[in-house]
This record gives structure tokens, sequence and C-alpha cells, in this order.
């Protein structure tokens, strides 16, 4: 179960935002009551938090307080949230593959929610204080509470599998605030400090992806350069390693390879540093070099990645790098192949790997699926590239990237010269 209190601060805000409409509509606890078939000693425990009602409850308060629906939504989400944090959640199926650094979770199932609803549903909850900060001031901290911190940090993550940057941008800053909070407040020895700041840096990269995938780019360099700053402040080499590799990637995929901070981001051949790490910096490398057009270097990279995968694992990545594996390398190989216009290369990494990627997960699938498309008009298969190019526009309705749409878009312009073929022209409606 996730962190009682936690939940417990959900449903009161929750509450409080009921409180609020029915004031503004005129009504009291007691008027509303007949209003909504509830008695009023429902609604006053609701709105301060004791009593949890059903959905129903708030989708009548919707209709008649004229809200448009935002209580229930809002109750939606919090349910998503309340899953998410879960650390019971079952793996999924099959593999997400994400640069960023996120788990697999099978997503809760709401039989009185549409897929996109449920993949949407997360409120701004965090905006608004629900998620209270771990620490009241002048509290002494120790390595317990910032494990705490960092495991709820780990299973926020999780969301990024399903929702896009924007969604997600709010509840990582407030994980941000929650640790400037308890680096400005708290009472705690120079490790505990150091691990503060370690964490309050792998936050910033956190954030700073979502700001990536929600289309901020300048926010996102910000978030990642400053976290940099962190790290290295600190001395962790491996956290200010991948914010440079961040910097590096974000660069790369608007089309301005920035091969000093990717070359940088490589760590030393002969450092004990974890495998996954290893090879989690050195694919991002092989990306940066695609994109510059350096063939030999891109697949010198993806190799070095490849054997770092295949080094004997001692212990659990750190929770940043967990999601990369071999799958993860294999789209990545087969994006850097399409970035080369090497479409023979290409085509089967990323067909055969994106064909075990669950469509839940849909704007990785979109996402990477126009890299697959991309491959087939350079195979000047241009027919296969519409049909995968209508798979990918299905994929990312509905998610807060712009990503998948800006890469769609680009191909479509690559694809009017054959708009008088009838598949294209569908693609291309």
């Amino acid at each position: 179960m996730a962190d009682p209190h936690e939940l417990s601060e959900m449903w009161r805000t929750l509450g409080q935002q009921l409180a609020t409409f029915r004031k503004a509509a005129g009504h009291t606890q007691h008027e509303l009551a007949p209003m909504i078939s509830y008695g009023r000693s429902t609604i006053a425990n609701v709105e301060v938090g004791r009593q949890h009602a059903p959905r129903s409850f708030w989708d009548r308060c919707d209709q008649v307080l004229g809200t448009d629906g935002h209580l229930t939504r809002a109750y939606d989400r919090l349910q998503m949230l309340r899953h998410a944090l879960s650390p019971s959640d079952r793996m999924a199926p099959h593999h997400q593959v994400m640069p960023g650094g996120q788990f697999d979770i099978e997503p809760p199932q709401e039989p009185d929610m549409q897929r996109r609803d449920l993949l949407t549903a997360i409120v701004a909850i965090a905006s608004t204080g629900a998620i209270p900060a771990p620490t009241s001031p002048g509290s002494l901290l120790g390595d317990m509470d910032v494990q705490g911190m960092a495991r709820r940090t780990a299973r926020l993550r999780r969301l990024d599998n399903y929702l896009g940057g924007t969604d997600t941008l709010p509840l990582y800053e407030a994980e941000i605030r929650s640790t400037i909070t308890a680096l400005r407040t708290g009472t705690f020895s120079g490790s505990t400090g150091r691990a503060l700041l370690s964490l309050l840096a792998e936050q910033a990269q956190l954030a700073g992806w979502a700001a990536f995938d929600g289309g901020n780019e300048h926010y996102a360099a910000t978030l990642f350069t400053r976290s940099r700053s962190i790290a290295m402040e600190i001395g962790n080499q491996l956290l200010a390693a991948n914010a440079l590799a961040l910097l590096a990637y974000q660069r790369a995929s608007l089309g301005q390879p920035g091969l000093s901070a990717a070359e940088a981001s490589r760590l030393p051949a002969d450092a004990r540093f974890h495998p996954t790490v290893r090879a989690l910096l050195l694919e991002r490398l092989a990306f940066t070099y695609a994109v510059a057009g350096l063939e030999r270097q891109a697949g010198h990279a993806l190799d070095e990645a490849r054997e770092a995968l295949d080094q004997p694992i001692d212990g659990p990545a750190p929770d940043w790098a967990a999601w990369v594996d071999r799958d993860e390398l294999r789209i990545m190989t087969g994006r850097v192949w399409s970035e080369l216009r090497r479409p023979l290369r290409a085509v089967p990494e990323l067909e055969e790997t994106l064909n075990r990627f669950d469509d839940m997960y849909a704007r990785d699938k979109a996402l990477y699926s126009t890299w697959l498309a991309s491959a087939y008009l350079d195979a000047g298969e241009a027919e296969q590239a519409a049909h995968v190019l209508m798979r990918s526009k299905r994929l990312c309705e509905g998610i807060a990237s712009p990503r998948p749409t800006a890469r769609i878009n680009a191909l479509r312009q690559r694809l009017l010269p054959y708009r008088d073929v009838v598949p294209i022209a569908e693609a291309l409606a």
C-alpha cells in the first residue's frame, strides 16, 4: 500500500476542493445533502478527509455544483496515483523501454474508466499541496528518512510509463520542493546531507526529463544543468555523467547534437561502475553520434554498450538506470541505424522489439515507431511506412507529450510525394 499519511493528505485535499465549490455555489452542507442524495454527515466527513466517498458521490456533486466533472476527474486521478504509489504493483508482461529511468507496472484496471482516461488521470495534486513535505521544520533527519523519500521518488517515476511530461512534471516538482524543504529546515549529519543533495540531483533530472517530454526545452536544460552542479558538488560522478548525457540527448533529439557534452558523459573504461549505468550512457552517446552522422563512432558506442550489459552484474543498478536492458538497447540500436539511414540494420531491431511492446506504453511505442517508419521510407517501402505511421498516430492520441506528434508531422512531409497511393493518402488525411 502507499504511505497512509500521503493517501490521507490526498483525500483531505479533495475534500477541501468540494468545500470550496460548495461554498462558491452558495450551499450549506445541510442544503447540499438532499440534492446529491447523501447525508450531511457524509459531506462533512468527506470535506475534512475522514471518509472516502465512492465515485458516484463525486459525480453527483459535479452535476449539482456545475463543476464540469472537476471533482470526478480529481477522484479518478487520485485513484491512479494511489495505485502508482503502491510498491506491490505487479510487473507488466512486456518491458517498457524509456530513456529516463522507469519501472514496469501493470496499470490498475478501473471498471468505470476508459483506457485513455486512466492514462491521463493524473491530478495536479502536488501543486495543491497534497503531497506534503516529508519533514516539519527542525526535524532530525537520518538515513532512513532519506531512503523513504527516495522510495517515493522511485514510485512516482513509474508514472512516466503511462503519462506524458506535461502530466508528470508537477508531481516531480513537488518532490523537489519537499527535498529542498528538508535541506533548508531539517537537522542532519554530513552524510545525510549528501544523501539529500544526491536525491535532489536525481529529482531534478526526473523533472528535467518531464519538462523535455512536455516540450519545455529551456526549463529542461536548466534542470539538467542544475542537477549536474549539485552532483559535482557532492562528488557523485554517476549522476553528474547522467546529467550531461541527458543534456546531450535532449540536443540530439532536437537535431542539434552536442558532441562535447555527450563525450564528457563517458565513464572511464577501467572504473568500477555498474554495467547498466555504463550501457545507458553509451547508448545515449551512440544516439548523439548518429544524429551528427558519425557512423563509426555510433557503432563503436553501441558495441561498448552491449559489452557492458554482458558483464556480470553485482547488485541492483541505481533506480534511475534500472530500466536499461537488452530490449532497450535494441530499440536504441534501431533508432541509431535509422538516423544513419541504414534501414537494413534498423528495421529488424525495431520491428522485432516493438512487436513485444504493449500498447499501454502508448507514448513510447508511438515515438519509437516513427524511427521504424523512417527506416521503411529509406528502404523505399512508402506504404509500409504509412502503415506504421497510422498506428503511431492512433497510439499517441491524448498523450501529453508533443514529441511523437512532432516526429509524425515530419514524416508526413516525407510521404507527400506518394500521396496519390491510396493507403498513403489515408495516412496523410
